[in-house]
């Protein structure tokens, strides 16, 4: 009994090292690993915000799942698709924004929506792009990829870039397609 139970005591002490040489953590790999898994500190499943500036309503912001993040450049991102309206000194929608992606950055107050970007006004236009940034603290919205334009009456445009207001009631594309110059102030016109 005695040899049986030395022999295994040989054994576990045998795999006890065994284990030790095997299994060893490089810090650096750790640290390497841990600083790159950035996780948001707060989500929000059917998030809706509602932004003011001195009491009345400007923005808000309806989202399927909004995530926050802290750090040097704290910022909230949207997943899932969201929603943001504009609305004009009386307090009514005169825009509405949507996009499958969006990140809100604090501290320059700017929002970059990407992927199915749509923009609507009052007048029933709508702008369609891959990528849109609306600069809040300015009221700008610009793009530099390429941008479709339906106006109401049916007819489009097209081009590469855009600049507008955030209403989209005036916009310029920066560059139009061939026979288009536009720059929206209540009418298209050709050269």
């Amino acid at each position: 009994m005695t040899s049986t139970f030395a022999r295994y005591r040989g054994w576990m002490a045998s795999l006890c090292c065994a284990g030790l040489i095997a299994c060893r953590n490089d810090i650096a790999e750790i640290k390497a690993w841990d600083s790159r898994q950035v996780l948001p500190v707060q989500t929000t499943y059917a998030a809706s915000f509602t932004y003011t500036d001195q009491g009345k309503k400007t923005n808000v912001l309806k989202a399927n799942q909004l995530d926050r993040y802290e750090g040097e450049a704290p910022y909230f991102e949207a997943l899932g698709g969201f929603e943001l309206q504009f609305f004009d000194s009386l307090q009514q929608q005169n825009a509405m924004l949507t996009a499958r992606h969006g990140w809100f950055y604090d501290k320059e107050k700017k929002l970059i929506a990407r992927d199915s970007v749509e923009l609507f006004n009052v007048r029933g236009e709508r702008l369609e792009t891959e990528e849109l940034i609306f600069a809040q603290d300015s009221g700008r919205i610009y793009t530099d990829k390429f941008v479709k334009i339906t106006l109401a009456d049916g007819s489009t445009l097209h081009g590469m870039g855009l600049e507008s207001n955030e209403s989209f009631s005036k916009f310029k594309i920066t560059k139009p397609h061939e026979g288009e110059w536009v720059v929206r102030d209540d009418q298209k016109r050709k050269p």
